[in-house]
């Protein structure tokens, strides 16, 4: 049974506060693979859990987001999956199509495994490169995500978009991210992630 975000949307104050808010914890999260990608080029000292922590912002501040303007992010997540899906010669490829699956999914761990299985499946290029190549790849995704948070907050008319695409694009690279990075997500229902990140969750 899908666990879903779906409220009515908050009074117009709140939501800009909160716009604000995510768009600068999208930036710190994208710094902060930036950072690490940075470092790992450079041989210079790194924490892999800096990673973890930015997926977990991505996952979390997704669900707040979502929540704050009333849309289900779990539905926009399996449509996005879709419309990439189509856009593959072979779709459906090996029979997998990401948001029929979404719809049973309750858990964390649920997503986690479905957005693998969509990498692998749509995105072979991407996941055959090597893991620091990876992380890079996602590090440029992430840069883009947070201009255009940076600009659905200063331009409202330019939210609807945000909310359609990159909103459920922040919740992909959270998933996406944790896999990458050794983290396997608890199998518990969709909610904000306040476990302290451990050595133990991305060995």
């Amino acid at each position: 049974m899908n666990q879903t975000v779906h409220i009515d949307p908050r009074p117009a104050a709140d939501r800009s506060s909160a716009w604000v808010a995510a768009a600068a914890d999208l930036a710190i999260a994208a710094a902060a693979v930036s950072n690490f990608c940075d470092h790992l080029e450079h041989c210079e000292a790194n924490e892999r859990a800096d990673v973890a922590q930015a997926a977990r912002t991505l996952r979390n501040l997704a669900l707040v987001l979502a929540e704050v303007e009333g849309v289900n992010l779990i539905e926009l997540y399996g449509a996005r999956l879709n419309a990439i899906e189509r856009r593959h010669p072979m779709n459906p490829v090996d029979g997998f199509i990401g948001g029929e699956r979404v719809r049973d999914a309750g858990t964390w761990d649920d997503l986690q495994e479905i957005q693998w299985n969509h990498d692998r499946l749509y995105h072979p290029d991407v996941v055959g490169l090597a893991k620091f190549e990876q992380a890079r790849h996602c590090a440029l995704h992430l840069a883009k995500l947070a201009g255009a948070a940076a600009t659905a907050t200063r331009d409202p008319d330019q939210r609807p978009d945000f909310i359609d695409r990159r909103l459920p694009d922040t919740l992909l690279f959270g998933l996406k991210l944790a896999t990458l990075f050794g983290e396997r997500l608890p199998a518990v229902p969709l909610a904000l992630d306040q476990a302290p990140i451990s050595a133990d969750r991305t060995a």
